[in-house]
């Protein structure tokens, strides 16, 4: 099935994120994803987990915000 193929690949880009947090635009096609698929909550979720691996980051968290927004996550 391919719904099931689509998050398949998202879970597996999570848990990449999760072993390798500082990668600001996997952060971003993580959020993207998550909001496409309708998982509002966990859009929000990887922001905040993206944020926290950016914490020392002011620059980058804000790039973050900024995308998230765009795409209509808070």
């Amino acid at each position: 099935d391919q719904q099931a193929m689509i998050n398949g690949m998202v879970e597996r880009q999570a848990r990449e994120l999760a072993a390798n947090p500082r990668d600001a635009e996997g952060w971003v096609r993580l959020i993207r994803s998550r909001k496409v698929l309708g998982q509002p909550d966990l859009a929000h979720k990887a922001l905040q987990d993206a944020l926290a691996a950016f914490k020392d980051d002011a620059a980058t968290q804000q790039r973050l915000r900024d995308a998230a927004r765009d795409l209509g996550v808070s």
